[in-house]
């Protein structure tokens, strides 16, 4: 049996080396993960071209929510509105929403929407709900900011 003198230090500098090459090997994962929190932040949305623009009216806006697909949508405005649901081929209107806002829709079957905005004068806008098969196209929210710029997402 062959016995190798062990240094003191050799099992915590051998943990150390392990610690550190472990260590960097996450440094991308946690790198990435913070690039993609940041852009789906909404403080990032400046840098982003708007999907539209509303002029809003002493910082609200009036929503027509129209469902164009043959499925029943459930749609709530984040903070304002509980979940409602939205019949095939009908509309709702959404008075007065307060700035900022986010209305979130989805079909009852889970199917892909591609909205429309359609700006309808001073402090009005129009979303239109269609139905698609373009995965590119399929949007669930929209984002309306204090100044009126929409995001699409």
């Amino acid at each position: 049996m062959c016995k190798l003198p062990i240094d003191k230090t050799w099992l915590p500098s051998l943990l150390a080396v392990s610690l550190a090459i472990a260590g960097n090997s996450f440094l991308p994962f946690l790198t990435h993960y913070a690039s993609f929190a940041s852009e789906i932040s909404p403080t990032n949305e400046p840098e982003r071209v708007p999907d539209g623009k509303i002029v809003p009216v002493n910082g609200k806006v009036n929503v027509r929510l129209t469902n164009k697909t043959n499925d029943r949508l459930f749609f709530y405005v984040v903070g304002q509105t509980n979940r409602q649901s939205l019949a095939e081929n009908s509309t709702v209107a959404l008075p007065a929403l307060t700035l900022p806002a986010s209305i979130v829709f989805r079909r009852l079957d889970g199917a892909l929407l591609k909205p429309s905005l359609k700006p309808g004068g001073e402090g009005t806008l129009e979303v239109r709900l269609d139905e698609t098969n373009d995965l590119g196209l399929d949007k669930t929210s929209l984002r309306i900011r204090n100044d009126g710029a929409l995001f699409l997402r």
